[in-house]
């Protein structure tokens, strides 16, 4: 397995907002939704465009591009589109993957969780189903988490969804469902760059419903902001700290007292 984790101990983020244009590509297949309604959305932003890309991914250049959405994939990857992936992802690209619910898309989501592990995101689809039908996520109920990828999203449409299972490291869940435990939505830094995870199609009926849901301001966010996570000393480094911190106290002390 190639992993491209960087290895950071810390729940800490430093949160920025990338002011300047965003380039999105668009690639992959679906059973019954039009790629095209996430490529419209981000050509309708201003400042930002989109192109939907087709054919193997490894033939595509995604040199400037921040934010590929990665959909349902009709067939399993390539060798050569993991480690296109791969390479995006060390340049400080985004992958936004996207699934849906387990009794939908089965093996999509496999051929999804087998892209995570390759990439060393440390999260994974359980192919179950959780919330069927419409539901409103709030931050006042707890579903929505504080993240910088969540700022400004107060209300959430969602339908049925695939939980997110095995979040460990730095990987963060950014929403949860109505039982206020399952993961709809999380997303994770990998290397230089980062993964972010649904598996909810429907998420995207409404987006642009701006006057009931906060989605569209979600999915802006998941193009402009950005999370870096704060490097923190190690546990024996921290015991050291402390002992000459301690040392130093005695130190002056006795030149007090002297």
């Amino acid at each position: 397995m190639n992993t491209f984790k960087t290895v950071i101990c810390s729940a800490a983020l430093i949160i920025s907002t990338n002011a300047s244009a965003g380039l999105v590509n668009v690639w992959g297949e679906t059973r019954d939704f039009d790629l095209n309604i996430i490529n419209n959305f981000y050509n309708g932003l201003s400042g930002h465009s989109s192109v939907r890309i087709g054919g193997t991914l490894d033939a595509n250049d995604l040199t400037g591009v921040d934010l590929l959405w990665a959909t349902q994939p009709a067939d399993a990857y390539t060798g050569a589109e993991l480690n296109s992936m791969a390479s995006y992802l060390s340049t400080g690209g985004r992958i936004a993957f996207m699934g849906e619910h387990g009794s939908y898309t089965p093996a999509e989501n496999d051929r999804i969780n087998t892209a995570l592990t390759f990439l060393g995101a440390e999260m994974q689809i359980q192919n179950s189903i959780v919330d069927g039908g419409f539901h409103m996520a709030t931050r006042v109920n707890g579903q929505i988490l504080n993240h910088s990828l969540t700022a400004g999203v107060n209300r959430y449409e969602y339908a049925a969804f695939a939980p997110l299972v095995s979040l460990s490291g730095d990987a963060q869940a950014l929403m949860l469902g109505s039982d206020l435990s399952s993961v709809m939505m999380a997303f994770d830094n990998v290397g230089a760059g980062s993964v972010f995870l649904i598996t909810d199609q429907n998420v995207w009926d409404r987006v642009a419903n701006t006057g009931n849901n906060d989605n569209a301001i979600m999915f802006e966010n998941l193009l402009s902001a950005s999370t870096v996570p704060t490097p923190v000393a190690a546990p024996g480094a921290l015991a050291l700290l402390g002992l000459g911190l301690v040392g130093l106290g005695l130190t002056r002390r006795k030149s007090v007292s002297a």
